[in-house]
């Protein structure tokens, strides 16, 4: 979208007076860094692939702001409305502006302060007055699978065994809210040791421990690492220390955590290849996430004995 235009919508739709729009990243949607003169906005641009989600996530991020669970601030528009609908070119979008709280990632220190706010946000999601879409095989194995059919990659049968038993490991355990995404990455720690929790695009009801374990995970995504089997149990620990002041997670559920890591390589490379595209390279890409999985559940297999 062009600069003049952003400028032109911001200044007739909001209370402020733009100086500068800094472009912050580019891909399906767009955010950018806005400065005023009396204060730094975070716009996000949002395209109509994502709308559905995003007005989702826009609704439990209003919801937290009133149950005064920290995370960033949404501007209202003059109107009182958290977004604004704009068309550019025939398609349309949603505008919708944030506060800027400039942060990092939490610390390993922080892990166990980090549980309790989880615990605090699954605790209060539980009165969501919304409908959150319900996550299953489907989305966390099946999709995965299907594009390896999809081009018919010659391990597809592994997968489909390895995913059929992790689901089987997993399927009867707790439902409730789940983030779904909760990597570090969407957890903010401010200079003044506040925190917040980011992007609550893939809301849903799933498994609550799954956003538990994403937080703790501690293996490298592509480079097999050898001690991260031991490096999450201990950082699950700590974060189960906290997590447990708001809500309480049984044995069963902590002890599955290795074979949530292994599901959410399956969730997190279907939504990849769904959103960027694949192409004849991806056999290469499938064959290292073959030999991922295969070391990590040989490796988990040798502690749980």
């Amino acid at each position: 979208m062009d600069i003049h235009n952003i400028f032109s919508m911001l200044n007739r739709n909001y209370d402020v007076n733009i100086q500068n729009i800094e472009l912050f990243r580019e891909g399906g949607n767009c955010s950018y860094v806005i400065r005023d003169i009396r204060r730094h906005y975070f716009l996000k641009i949002i395209r109509a692939p994502f709308l559905e989600t995003a007005l989702q996530s826009i609704d439990v991020q209003m919801y937290l702001l009133r149950v005064q669970f920290p995370v960033i601030p949404i501007i209202l528009t003059k109107s009182g409305h958290p977004y604004v609908r704009v068309t550019e070119y025939g398609e349309e979008c949603i505008f919708v502006l944030f506060d800027y709280v400039p942060g990092d990632e939490p610390a390993p220190e922080d892990t166990e302060n980090v549980g309790e706010l989880i615990g605090r946000l699954h605790q209060v999601m539980k009165n969501y007055p919304g409908k959150l879409v319900v996550k299953g095989k489907d989305f966390f194995i099946d999709r995965y699978i299907d594009i390896m059919k999809k081009v018919q990659y010659e391990k597809t049968e592994f997968f489909l065994f390895y995913g059929n038993e992790l689901w089987e490991r997993v399927k009867d355990l707790p439902r409730g809210y789940c983030h779904c995404d909760l990597y570090r990455g969407n957890l903010q720690k401010t200079s003044d040791h506040s925190m917040y929790v980011l992007d609550f695009d893939t809301s849903c009801i799933a498994f609550p421990v799954y956003d538990i374990v994403l937080f703790c995970n501690d293996t490298h995504y592509f480079d097999y690492d050898r001690n991260g089997y031991t490096k999450t149990k201990v950082r699950l620990e700590e974060f189960v220390k906290g997590y447990q002041k708001y809500c309480q997670l049984s044995q069963e559920e902590v002890s599955t955590f290795h074979s949530f890591i292994a599901i959410y390589h399956f969730q997190l490379q279907a939504t990849m290849l769904e959103l960027h595209g694949y192409d004849g390279s991806i056999v290469e890409f499938f064959d290292k996430q073959y030999d991922w999985l295969l070391r990590w559940e040989n490796d988990c297999q040798k502690y749980l004995k």
